[in-house]
């Protein structure tokens, strides 16, 4: 882990994950932006350093904790969050943006091996729930927090041509499994003060990362029809998801918990 100091803030925490790239990046940057001093957790310590670099160069003087950790591993996920505690000796706010469908395109329930399935809901479901629990009793202490979700549309089941999405069935099955996530730990948790929430996207192109280059990759043709198919006739981005996670995150979301919240353009 790398970060400014050790010791304990005032200043509000947020934790993010899947922070090295794309919708988590920009996320990361929106909380910041907002006055949010960060963790960024990611497998991909490159690509943390990058997100780090640019939000210290749009927010000078923020404090900022990384890790590189594979988040559906559960010794790591509790070493990164005691160091949190260390550095922060708070946590205000998780944001589990981590997860993906993987690049394989898996379509046939006969090509889904044991190793994909796991890896999938490993990616969405498990990290989610490992981040949770070890943020659930640092916000206890002040009575306050807010956990912020990843679902899909996808959770609903996809027809047709795929897009974006790569194992399409346990990718599904792994958002599906988020939603009932949030729902039952936001009732679980409901007279502490802490609030659980998932944003549910559609098809989102951030400024970068695996989701626009893949659908960057698709044929003009095919990029139409995506479109096309969206009633609102776009794709939606990383900004207008940022906005929606500023919002789960805020004081005034004090009274919004259990909401699977679809920033999709009328497509569910």
């Amino acid at each position: 882990m790398s970060g400014a100091h050790d010791g304990t803030t005032d200043k509000r925490v947020a934790a993010v994950t899947g922070a090295a790239q794309g919708l988590g990046a920009e996320i990361a940057e929106r909380l910041a932006l907002d006055g949010f001093s960060l963790v960024l957790l990611d497998l991909q310590e490159a690509g943390l350093e990058r997100t780090k670099k640019h939000i210290e160069s749009v927010v000078p003087g923020i404090d900022i904790l990384t890790a590189a950790v594979d988040l559906s591993e559960e010794s790591a996920v509790s070493a990164s969050f005691a160091t949190i505690d260390t550095h922060f000796g708070r946590l205000d706010a998780l944001v589990n943006t981590a997860g993906g469908s993987g690049t394989a395109q898996v379509r046939s329930l006969d090509d889904v091996t044991a190793d994909v399935w796991r890896k999938v809901l490993d990616n969405n479901l498990t990290s989610a729930f490992l981040c949770s629990r070890e943020a659930v009793p640092l916000m206890l202490r002040h009575s306050y927090g807010r956990i912020v979700m990843f679902s899909s549309a996808v959770a609903n089941g996809l027809s047709g041509p795929s897009g974006t999405v790569g194992a399409r069935l346990p990718y599904a099955a792994s958002k599906a499994a988020v939603n009932g996530l949030t729902k039952q730990l936001a009732k679980d948790l409901g007279t502490t003060g802490i609030t659980v929430n998932s944003v549910s996207p559609g098809l989102v192109l951030p400024d970068e990362g695996r989701v626009r280059a893949s659908f960057e990759a698709l044929s003009n043709e095919a990029q139409a029809a995506t479109r096309a198919a969206i009633p609102l006739g776009r794709t939606g981005t990383g900004t207008e998801i940022a906005a929606a996670v500023a919002y789960l995150v805020s004081e005034p979301a004090g009274f919004t918990s259990g909401c699977i919240l679809a920033v999709d353009g009328a497509a569910t």
